[in-house]
């Protein structure tokens, strides 16, 4: 119905022959366009079933917080669409998608929903209000750790024992460098002088160790002064 094919007016076809249909204008052709004569050794049969000419229609996709790549005003068979989400958004289900016979979009079209972070984990450390403490956060949201007594800022040596870090939740669904906090130990300063000493033994310009031993004996004193204020 709504159709023709390139057979003619003939009323029998041989072996083999193929014969290809089209559609009407503003209508879709909905299955195989070409099909050919055949057997099964007894009984000679088409290849499969004539298509069909339908009007389809599929509504225009829309994603809340999301974007639809096509230029199209009229969505028909088999046309194919893709989906992507603003920043701070993530896609739930898949980026692609295409008008069936029925009218439909398939795969389902996705939807795309508020990019979270998982609650971090810090080993030896704790938040600062423990109201913060929950299994998701939003983007832009922020929350601040101190090290648990007896640990300190491994990647931040400068700040006291007493000082805090705070991490912020991204739009890629990942949380800003997370602290680390590691044990304190009462021989980083002798640690820091065997270092010093061995540079004694190495070919090193007078210039460059006499600003290596400085910036030693600026450790040092920054150590001194951390656990000064430790005591107070």
């Amino acid at each position: 119905m709504n159709g023709l094919h390139n057979g003619g007016m003939k009323e029998y076809f041989p072996y083999e022959s193929q014969v290809t249909y089209s559609c009407g204008d503003s209508l879709s052709l909905i299955g195989e366009s070409s099909i050919y004569c055949t057997s099964d050794g007894v009984n000679m049969m088409w290849s499969g079933p004539a298509p069909q000419c339908k009007v389809v229609r599929c509504p225009r996709p829309e994603v809340g917080n999301g974007r639809v790549t096509t230029t199209r005003q009229a969505f028909t068979y088999g046309v194919t669409v893709r989906f992507s989400c603003l920043e701070g958004y993530l896609l739930h289900g898949s980026r692609v998608s295409q008008c069936q016979d029925d009218n439909t979009w398939n795969p389902p079209v996705p939807s795309c929903q508020p990019v979270q972070c998982s609650k971090p984990d810090v080993q030896n450390g704790r938040m600062v209000n423990a109201l913060d403490e929950k299994m998701w956060y939003n983007v832009n949201e922020s929350i601040t750790f101190k090290c648990s007594p007896g640990y300190q800022f491994s990647d931040h040596w400068y700040l006291p024992t007493t000082d805090s870090f705070s991490i912020t939740c991204s739009a890629n669904g990942n949380w800003t460098a997370l602290p680390k906090c590691k044990k304190q130990s009462n021989t980083e300063e002798c640690a820091g002088a065997r270092e010093s000493k061995e540079f004694l033994h190495c070919d090193v310009p007078l210039t460059e160790l006499g600003t290596l031993l400085e910036l030693k004996k600026l450790y040092l004193e920054i150590q001194k002064l951390k656990r000064e204020i430790k005591k107070l």
